[in-house]
């Protein structure tokens, strides 16, 4: 009677103890799935949303069928999980633009919960159950991996999708064995390694799985949406062209790694012509239609030789590694002509755009800004012989007066800057 008590007590115990583990991860679940939802713009979010709702629901099933060694609500997880898997499969495929079909993420989905649910039925205290718990294991780390790696590797990208989509299949089935009501571990002598081993692995796919991989998902999303806004303020939103911060960082990495190498760079100061001009008689869509044009033909004209950057209004610059002073003229002149024959707008309006360039060459231990104000000045030396030209700075070094012309001219161009564009929005 006493061991017949001792049993139930035992009995009871270990099942509300692991009915607490279990709810562990519903838990867990519920708490992630409004940062999901906060993610919406991203693809796949919706899916992965839905997946982890449902997983959520199943995980709170299984548990509950455990406790109350309840069939029926056991059934129920079992379908939760394979719907999730198919949310999951598909968030993946939008996520990750995978060519995969959708039919074939519902045969990986359907495929995965009959076996998780048979495994879970008749072959918990077989060989197959307790390697279906380490693959599991063993392929949520590479689910992990996988897409932490998915926007940082492209070149895999198709080595990434099978990885990513095969453990996602195998998690799924592995967790169906061990959230069911009678998942337990191999047979084996109590306090044996191996039973120890499993015992552990049991543990972690019942606790850990799902809330790590949908904290993977919400990680590796948020990692794109970070992506995406730094590419945002890197680029000028008009021209495409890199902002003047991202251009002074790049600047200053190029001109230091030319130094290091003992290899030449130069830097080019570019000015439209007559932009004030375009905008009284075309209109300011006109003039933003025609920045852009500016942009994208000395971009397409450098063809990577160089960084093109806005500096502000219609100035720009461009960084030339491994280029000297002759080398960087010339490719001003080319740069002038280009412009001078490439007019913009559409046939029935052609506006002629030119271009003056201050063109200086970067010195050992001066920074960026010390080259930009000496282009700055070459700069005006164009302007000042009839625009459409470019001149290269007469001085070498810059003193104090000089940085004060360049300030107050930079100041000069700002004003007139803000006050073009309070005209564009009156």
């Amino acid at each position: 009677m006493a061991e017949t008590q001792a049993a139930l007590y035992f009995s009871t115990t270990g099942r509300f103890e692991m009915s607490f583990l279990s709810a562990i991860p519903v838990i867990a679940l519920l708490a992630m799935l409004p940062v999901l939802l906060s993610l919406r713009p991203v693809a796949g979010v919706r899916e992965f949303s839905a997946s982890c709702a449902l997983s959520a629901a199943s995980a709170g099933a299984l548990t509950v069928a455990a406790a109350l060694q309840a069939p029926v609500a056991a059934m129920f997880g079992y379908a939760g999980l394979a719907v999730a898997l198919f949310f999951v499969l598909q968030g993946l495929r939008r996520f990750l633009a995978l060519s995969i079909p959708a039919s074939l993420c519902l045969v990986l989905a359907f495929s995965s919960g009959v076996l998780g649910f048979i495994i879970a039925l008749g072959g918990h205290d077989s060989l197959a159950a307790g390697m279906i718990v380490v693959a599991g294991v063993v392929a949520a780390l590479l689910l992990v991996l996988g897409l932490a790696a998915a926007d940082r590797w492209p070149g895999e990208k198709p080595a990434i999708q099978v990885v990513v989509v095969g453990s996602a299949a195998v998690v799924f089935t592995a967790l169906a064995h061990a959230l069911g009501p009678s998942a337990h571990v191999l047979p084996g002598p109590p306090g044996s390694p191996a039973s120890s081993l499993f015992d552990f692995l049991l543990v972690t796919m019942r606790v850990l799985c799902l809330p790590l991989l949908f904290l993977a998902m919400i990680l590796t999303m948020q990692a794109r949406v970070i992506a995406g806004l730094r590419a945002m303020i890197a680029r000028d939103g008009l021209t495409g062209a890199l902002s003047r911060g991202t251009l002074m960082e790049e600047g200053e990495r190029i001109f230091a790694e030319c130094v290091a190498r003992q290899e030449p760079a130069a830097f080019l100061l570019l000015d439209l012509d007559f932009f004030k001009q375009i905008n009284d008689q075309y209109g300011h869509a006109c003039g933003d239609m025609a920045l852009a044009h500016f942009a994208d033909t000395v971009s397409a004209f450098l063809a990577g030789r160089g960084v093109l950057g806005r500096i502000g209004g219609e100035e720009f610059g461009i960084v030339l590694p491994d280029h000297t002073e002759e080398q960087a003229r010339a490719l001003a002149e080319d740069i002038c002509r280009v412009v001078r024959e490439t007019p913009a707008g559409r046939s029935h309006q052609r506006i002629r755009l030119t271009v003056s360039i201050g063109i200086a060459a970067a010195i050992a231990g001066e920074t960026i800004t010390d080259v930009m104000i000496r282009a700055d000045l070459a700069l005006y030396d164009s302007k000042a012989d009839g625009r459409d030209r470019c001149s290269v700075a007469r001085d070498r070094r810059i003193d104090a007066s000089a940085r004060a012309l360049a300030a107050a001219a930079a100041q000069l161009r700002e004003a007139r800057a803000a006050r073009s564009e309070l005209r564009h929005s009156a």
